[in-house]
C-alpha cells in the first residue's frame, strides 16, 4: 500500500489497512478528510470549538469500532455521514439546554465560500450568496455537498440518509429557485459556480 493519499483514488485500500490496525493508514485518512469534515461540521455548528470537537469524536469512535463498522463502499461518504450524524446530535444537545433554537442545521454561504470564475465578479458573488440563503436548509446542504465538497448524488444520498432521486430532486428545486431569483443570469453560469 502506498504511504500517501493519491487524488485519483479513493480511500478503500487505506480503510483496509485500517481494519488490520495500521495506524498510519488511519493518519492518511485522517489528514484526507479532516479538513473537508471540520468545514462541513463548521457550516452547521458555526462554531470553531464545536466542529472540531465533533470531528476529533468521529475519528476517535470509529478508530474504536472499526471492526464492527467492517469494509466500506464509499470511507469519505461514511466519514461525511457521520460527522452529520455527531453535528446533529451535538445540535440537539445545545437544543435541549435552550442555547439554540429547535430547526434543521442550517449551512449559510458567505461571500467568500463563493469562488467564481473572473476576478472582476464582486457583485455577482455577493447576489449569489444572498440568493444561496434564500434556499431551504435541505436544499443549501445538498448545494454545499456537491459543489463545496464535490460529493456525487449517490453519496450525499448516503450522507443526508435520503434516497438517491430525493438528492437529485433537491438539487434540481434549488438551481430552479436559483435561476427564479438570478432572473436573466443564464444556466451555464450555474453550472461554473465553484465554491473553494
Amino acid at each position: 500500500m502506498p504511504d500517501t493519499y493519491d487524488q485519483g483514488k479513493d480511500l478503500t485500500g487505506f480503510w483496509t489497512a485500517v481494519l488490520q490496525g495500521d495506524t498510519k493508514a488511519y493518519a492518511v485518512i485522517h489528514g484526507h478528510l479532516h479538513p473537508e469534515l471540520y468545514r462541513y461540521a463548521f457550516a452547521m455548528l458555526n462554531a470553531e470549538e464545536l466542529a472540531e470537537d465533533a470531528v476529533q469524536e468521529v475519528f476517535i469512535r470509529i478508530w474504536y469500532r472499526k471492526e464492527k463498522i467492517g469494509t466500506l463502499n464509499s470511507v469519505r461518504a461514511f466519514f461525511f455521514t457521520a460527522v452529520r450524524r455527531q453535528a446533529l446530535n451535538q445540535l440537539r444537545g445545545l437544543r435541549s439546554l435552550q442555547i439554540l433554537p429547535p430547526g434543521e442545521p442550517d449551512i449559510a454561504f458567505s461571500p467568500e465560500d463563493i469562488l467564481i470564475a473572473q476576478e472582476d465578479q464582486q457583485e455577482r458573488k455577493r447576489q449569489l450568496s444572498r440568493y444561496l440563503n434564500q434556499l431551504p436548509a435541505r436544499q443549501r446542504e445538498v448545494i454545499y455537498l456537491r459543489f463545496y465538497e464535490e460529493l456525487p448524488y449517490t453519496e450525499i444520498a448516503e450522507i443526508m440518509q435520503v434516497n438517491y432521486q430525493s438528492v437529485i430532486n433537491l438539487a434540481h428545486k434549488a438551481i430552479t429557485q436559483l435561476r427564479g431569483l438570478m432572473g436573466h443570469i443564464p444556466l451555464w453560469w450555474l453550472v461554473f459556480v465553484y465554491l473553494p
